[in-house]
């Protein structure tokens, strides 16, 4: 009677573990969700007699940057528009 409650406790301690260890891979592996600020575009031209409709292209990022290479990329924009 005792090993079969051994044995019981052992599995659901054993299956506890396994969630445990699950959830915490799952958290570790689950991709960051990032906010990204866009600029604004302002599109200059004359004004068409109809009224015309475009599909703007769809943005796909790849990769992912830090803090202080964005401060050089942008530094290096900056130096180049003036």
């Amino acid at each position: 009677m005792n090993t079969r409650r051994h044995l019981q406790s052992l599995a659901v301690l054993a299956t506890a573990a396994v969630a445990v260890l699950g959830a915490a891979m799952l958290a570790t592996h689950a991709p960051r969700t990032e906010i990204v600020q866009l600029e604004r575009v302002v599109i200059v031209g004359k004004r068409a007699e109809a009224p015309v409709v475009a599909q703007l292209p769809r943005v796909v990022i790849t990769g992912r940057s830090t803090a202080a290479a964005q401060l050089a990329e942008a530094s290096l924009l900056k130096a180049k528009m003036v």
